[in-house]
């Protein structure tokens, strides 16, 4: 039986492992090899093999780690019944995660060149929140394909920008009022909720100008 000093040091090398994956996978793609893991890490080829059975297995490690926290991310606040507002506060997590962890956020952009998109994961949480807003007459569409590419393309869009720090946090809200305004919110209510998930005053919803 493991004692309760090994199982926590053995949890701490398997998230190292875990880590340095995901700066390989965002900086190289699905084009790495264990020994840049290892290197990336700073362990030995054979603590790498202590844990995962080989390369494959560990990817599949990675990958199930981050849409894991794309749906800790994704996980909006549901103790409202406006899902007006679960929409604006599952968005806002979601730039919000990116622009506080960088290389998450370059990891999502890799995945969604894979087979294992992490819209699948994003669209898992927003279906509800669309189906209910349209329900509601909250919005004027649903989870139809359409709005689904339209919301999980622009995250991704805007994703990408944040990651190249072509914009600064300001551009959350701005992202998550104009897709309040597409989905049907007024620009003025959009720019509001966008505001109040974001933690700041509202701005009136214009997009910030590139530095």
């Amino acid at each position: 039986m493991p004692t309760r000093t090994t199982v926590p040091k053995r949890e701490r090398t398997r998230r190292l492992l875990l880590d340095a994956g995901r700066r390989v996978l965002a900086e190289r793609g699905e084009a790495f090899t264990a020994t840049d893991v290892v290197l990336a890490a700073e362990v030995s080829n054979g603590t790498f093999y202590n844990y995962f059975e080989d390369r494959d297995a560990f990817l599949d490690e990675v990958v199930k780690d981050s849409l894991l926290g794309i749906a800790d991310a994704a996980a909006g606040d549901t103790s409202g019944d406006d899902p007006a507002w679960r929409f604006a506060v599952a968005s806002t997590r979601v730039l919000h995660a990116a622009v506080a962890d960088p290389v998450w956020g370059r990891l999502l952009l890799r995945l969604s060149e894979s087979p294992v998109s992490p819209l699948t994961e994003i669209d898992r949480h927003l279906r509800v929140d669309l189906a209910d807003g349209l329900a509601a007459g909250r919005f004027a569409h649903g989870d139809d394909p359409v709005t689904l590419d339209l919301v999980g393309g622009t995250l991704m869009a805007s994703i990408r920008r944040l990651c190249a720090s072509e914009a600064g946090a300001d551009l959350v809200p701005a992202v998550v009022a104009r897709l309040l305004g597409a989905l049907g919110l007024g620009r003025r209510e959009a720019a509001k909720l966008a505001a109040r998930a974001a933690g700041q005053p509202a701005s009136g919803g214009a997009l910030p100008s590139r530095a």
